[in-house]
């Protein structure tokens, strides 16, 4: 039996639309912007910041905290999942007849996510780590996005709130089971999709867009790129050491500058001790 919503909902709904999922919205829409100009590094960031939202959401309306997650969105999702298994699904499908199959990857949701997750993290946006960027990504976060946005909603609660005479009384669950196709929430995405907030923005939101945009939407050519970028760090601290011991004490200086003035996760800090050493050992001995 359905749930009925409690006294507070209203309200609690109201925090949650604005902190969380109007602002993933504004994210979602700016990220696909960003992989149409090719601007990578703030496409990875954005749909980072745009998951995180929609799952702290799902998790808040569902009667659980969002605290403790950070921006970790893979253990967000790991959290969120359990909570609606059938309705997320394992693997991401390739659009029917939308792109050639040699441009798309079968790839796992979770998969995906961790992936994100890799090349938009917080520490990312300085490119510490680079970043490959693949053909069909974009169309991968679209489908996330509708997956993850369909499901912020109480999901045991009555659909109407309350049990009505008369009515179906199904759960917010029952609902997205039987209409796989319904998402709307009324909030800024669909302000953005109807024009409302500017044909800019409209363009920015549905341009290849093929889970939200309308069947009639006439979409430009698709473009298939795919991009990657080396961190700057791996070309300044480990190439030069394959130069030879000539090379090596200039380079120890330029990394103890880098360790001295530059705030780095301690994991990569190590990562790169041991890389730079290894390297090292191996460029010696080629010179004996």
């Amino acid at each position: 039996m359905p749930e009925t919503l409690d006294d507070f909902f209203a309200e609690k709904h109201s925090i949650i639309n604005e902190l969380f999922i109007a602002t993933a919205d504004d994210n979602y829409v700016l990220a696909r912007w960003c992989f149409d100009q090719h601007l990578n590094v703030d496409f990875y960031w954005l749909a980072v910041h745009a998951l995180e939202k929609y799952l702290k959401a799902i998790l808040l309306l569902n009667g659980e905290s969002a605290k403790s997650y950070s921006h970790d969105i893979v253990k967000l999702y790991a959290s969120v999942k359990p909570l609606a298994p059938e309705l997320f699904p394992s693997v991401l499908v390739k659009p029917d007849d939308r792109m050639p199959d040699e441009y798309w990857h079968i790839e796992e949701v979770s998969n995906f996510i961790a992936r994100l997750h890799r090349d938009g993290q917080a520490d990312n946006r300085y490119q510490l780590f680079g970043y490959s960027r693949q053909p069909e990504d974009l169309w991968k976060l679209d489908q996330v996005v509708f997956v993850l946005r369909r499901a912020c909603r109480p999901l045991e609660a009555f659909e109407l709130g309350k049990a009505h005479d008369g009515a179906a009384n199904l759960s917010n669950r029952d609902i997205l089971e039987k209409y796989p196709q319904r998402w709307r929430l009324n909030s800024r995405l669909e302000d953005t999709i109807s024009g409302r907030r500017g044909e800019e923005l409209r363009r920015a939101a549905l341009t290849w867009n093929f889970p939200f945009a309308p069947a009639d939407y006439k979409q430009p050519p698709v473009s298939y790129t795919s991009s990657a970028q080396n961190p700057v760090l791996v070309r300044r601290l480990y190439d030069p050491l394959e130069a030879g011991p000539a090379h090596f004490a200039h380079n120890d200086a330029l990394w103890k500058w880098v360790n001295d003035n530059i705030q780095l996760p301690r994991l990569l800090i190590s990562e790169i001790e041991s890389e730079r050493q290894k390297i090292k050992a191996k460029s010696s001995a080629s010179a004996s």
